[in-house]
């Protein structure tokens, strides 16, 4: 992400997806990227008792959509940003996160900004399918808005597990706070000890191995160029420490990559960060399988740094 350019935003008109507009134009203003806001939109069913349907009631259907999104762009804020052009408000006819995603892929967007789910009720049960496909599919990181605080965020988490997956993570979500002006941010790099990890050494003992992780963080965070305010080691089950480490410090925003510790590929999204974005109170700044820094070279993928883990399983040690 090496500059942040283009952004897209989606919406669904409702009064919720205000917030999500607004933390859009934030974003947009903070960086100097031209926004894009864009609404999918189905045909309801036509009422039988008007008789047959016609091509003005359809018509009507869209241009009241087209004048809700006009209106939805100036209320929130997002019509003043610099990057803004009115030709930068779509409407489109189809499922909402591949309307989203095909528009991304496009206009070559850095970032896509959504809402975690489509109806508030449903707030901290689940990410909306929206959401939820929109990150399976997109080119880009994905700012998912849960909670429409201040930004720039002041207090960042970001759970890393050595893999280069999660150096990828790391590096998008600090190039993006600094972008942000988020310089002052309390940003803290958490790295989680599995208790199964820790009980199946053999030749180390639970302070020891939780001293070498901390070590090794360190090195995992100087050899991927972060230098952040705050690193640190919590023992147990990763999903549950890292929303925990999340409601203690009360953080405006958590960085994700999608990918288990193994590091191999999954359909699905990787188990814990999946079970974290479902259950966070903060918003989230989610790198989705497929997903890399934009216009870098290819290349530069190799610098990412993994750490070597290995050293603490006593089946490796003689």
């Amino acid at each position: 992400m090496s500059t942040l350019k283009t952004i897209v935003i989606g919406t669904s008109l409702s009064d919720t997806s205000d917030d999500v507009v607004r933390t859009g134009a934030a974003i947009a203003r903070a960086t100097g990227a031209a926004p894009w806001l864009v609404h999918a939109y189905s045909l309801p069913a036509f009422p039988s008792e008007l008789g047959a349907m016609d091509g003005s009631w359809i018509e009507e259907y869209v241009e009241a959509r087209r004048e809700n999104l006009a209106q939805q762009a100036q209320r929130t804020g997002l019509t003043s940003v610099p990057g803004f052009k009115p030709d930068q408000l779509l409407l489109a006819m189809g499922p909402t996160h591949g309307e989203i995603v095909t528009l991304a892929r496009e206009v070559q967007a850095d970032l896509i900004v959504v809402g975690a789910e489509e109806n508030g009720a449903l707030h901290r049960l689940f990410l909306g399918s929206t959401a939820d496909g929109v990150i399976r599919q997109a080119p880009c990181p994905v700012f998912v808005v849960r909670s429409p605080s201040r930004f720039p965020p002041t207090r960042v988490e970001v759970p890393v597990d050595f893999s280069p997956i999660a150096a990828n993570a790391l590096r998008v979500g600090l190039e993006f706070l600094a972008q942000a002006g988020a310089k002052s941010a309390e940003t803290e790099v958490l790295f989680v000890l599995n208790p199964m990890e820790v009980a199946g050494s053999l030749n180390f003992t639970t302070e020891q191995i939780e001293r070498f992780s901390l070590d090794e963080l360190h090195r995992f965070l100087k050899a991927n160029g972060a230098i952040p305010e705050r690193a640190r080691v919590r023992n147990g089950y990763p999903s549950e420490q890292i929303l925990a480490a999340l409601e203690e410090r009360q953080a405006d925003l958590v960085v994700l990559g999608t990918h288990g510790r193994r590091g191999f590929e999954r359909l699905m999204l990787g188990s814990v960060a999946i079970g974290v974005m479902h259950r966070a109170a903060c918003n989230l700044l989610v790198v989705p399988p497929g997903a890399r820094l934009q216009r870098e070279d290819a290349a530069h993928e190799e610098e990412l740094v993994g750490a070597d883990w290995s050293f603490v399983s006593g089946e490796v040690l003689v």
